[in-house]
Formats: structure tokens, sequence, C-alpha cells
């Protein structure tokens, strides 16, 4: 469980992604134990907590990474760097995820436009890009409900590539309830659907008009 913080193209840097800073009295930082990545994977705010419930429970997502990347870009001729905040590898392929605030994408910012520059050096780099909402994620008071779930799921054993993560316990296979079984399925069917509704949208279709 979370642990409650025109663009002219240029190589992907090897510069290393910036590192998740201890807690500081603002925001939300930690760390989540996932089964889909050998380290646990890292938030700075309780929409990226709540997105990684998400992509824990969603059987459609192989692997987690956070802060996966530092891409480098001109823009305004400037050079800008922008690390996506998850990168999930799935059954339709690898995708990076920016996780906002509705409030965030309102308002024509700075902050807005360098996003959609960004995004425009990873579109035309052949990346998935997707924005995910913080709306996307409370609906029907989803995580929750999923976060309930997984504080009765055996806990993690020795990460394993090759693991069954849609499996209950994929690591000794033991079987919870009916009632938990069934729980655990339609959880999986809600996230897999989210994502799903996310990966199909536009992330144009996200941002004031001004910045499109």
């Amino acid at each position: 469980m979370p642990k409650f913080s025109q663009p002219l193209a240029i190589s992907p840097s090897s510069r290393r992604p910036r590192r998740i800073v201890t807690v500081s009295g603002r925001g939300v930082r930690g760390t989540f134990p996932t089964r889909k990545s050998e380290r646990p994977a890292q938030f700075e705010s309780l929409n990226e907590a709540m997105a990684l419930l998400i992509l824990e429970v969603a059987a459609s997502v192989k692997s987690i990474a956070t802060q996966p990347q530092v891409f480098e870009y001109l823009h305004d001729e400037c050079r800008r760097r922008y690390t996506p905040d998850v990168k999930v590898e799935t059954d339709t392929g690898p995708a990076f995820l920016e996780i906002k605030d509705d409030k965030a994408l309102a308002t024509h910012s700075q902050a807005i436009i360098r996003l959609k520059a960004a995004m425009q050096h990873l579109r035309q780099h052949g990346h998935r890009f997707c924005i995910v909402l913080r709306s996307d994620l409370i609906a029907d008071d989803l995580p929750n409900r999923l976060q309930l779930l997984l504080s009765v799921r055996p806990a993690r054993g020795r990460y394993r590539p090759s693991l069954n993560t849609a499996l209950w316990d994929p690591e000794y296979g033991t079987s919870p309830s009916n009632e938990i079984s069934e729980k655990w399925e339609n959880a999986k069917r809600e996230c897999d659907d989210l994502l799903r509704r996310v990966m199909k949208r536009d992330p144009d279709d996200l941002l004031p008009a001004l910045v499109r």
C-alpha cells in the first residue's frame, strides 16, 4: 500500500531522472510496493498514489516505472527537459502517463505550454502519451475500494518479471474467499476499462483552447 509525496527534437537525454525527495510538509510523497517493478514505485502527489493503485490492479498493465526517463527538446529557443510521471507496459504496448489535477489544465499557463511541447516531442518520436486526470481516478470512489482490497491481498514476494500479476497471489498461489475473488475480478475489469478510456482519448482535447 502507498506510504503516505515547433519543438526541435533532441535524442533522449542520458541524464538520470530526478530523485524523489523526502516528505517536506507539503504534498504527499512516498513509495508503493508494486509487484510490477523490481523497485517500489514512487509518487509525489496523492493523484499519483491513486493512479498507482489502479495500475497495480489493472490486468492489462504488465510493468510500471515511475519517473522513467528524461526527455530533452528545444522550445522557444530554450533547451527543456521533461520527465513523465509513469511508463507502463500494457497488452497493447508501452505508454507514458502524465497525471494531472483537472484544475491544472484549466488555465493558459507556461507550464501547460511546456507540457504541450513535450507531448509533441514524444509523439513525434513514436511514443504513446496519455494524460490521466484526477476526475478519472476518483470516479465511483475507486481508489478507496482498491486500497481496501489490496490491504487484504497477500504481501508481495521477491520480484520476478515472469509472475502473472493478475493473479490474487502470484507468488504462492493461495486463493481468496469467493467474495474477495469476485471483488478482485471486478476491480481488474474496472481498472482496465478506465485505462482503455484514457488511452483512447486525445490528450490535446484536455488542454485549454489557446494551447492547442
